[in-house]
């Protein structure tokens, strides 16, 4: 005798397969645009090797563009490509 799958069960299949299509569409949709991707302060002095009090003084001499939200300091991505 066959054994019949539970309502919760399938429901729960259900609920896997969608999250797993939305992950997949979301992977495929990612924001490629750098105008839109933003790095924090900490990212920034990472991704050049650099000092806080070098950011500070790039950003107090015009060298590169950045914003400032709440004492938090971010850079867009087309910003510091070079």
């Amino acid at each position: 005798m066959k054994e019949s799958t539970h309502p919760f069960m399938l429901s729960i299949h259900y609920l896997e397969a969608k999250i797993e299509q939305l992950t997949t569409e979301f992977r495929i949709r990612q924001i490629k645009d750098p105008c839109l991707i933003l790095l924090d302060n900490a990212d920034f002095i990472q991704l050049f090797k650099i000092s806080a009090k070098t950011a500070q003084n790039w950003r107090e001499e015009g060298l590169i563009e950045y914003a400032q939200v709440k004492g938090k300091i971010y850079y867009s991505l087309k910003d510091i490509q070079y």
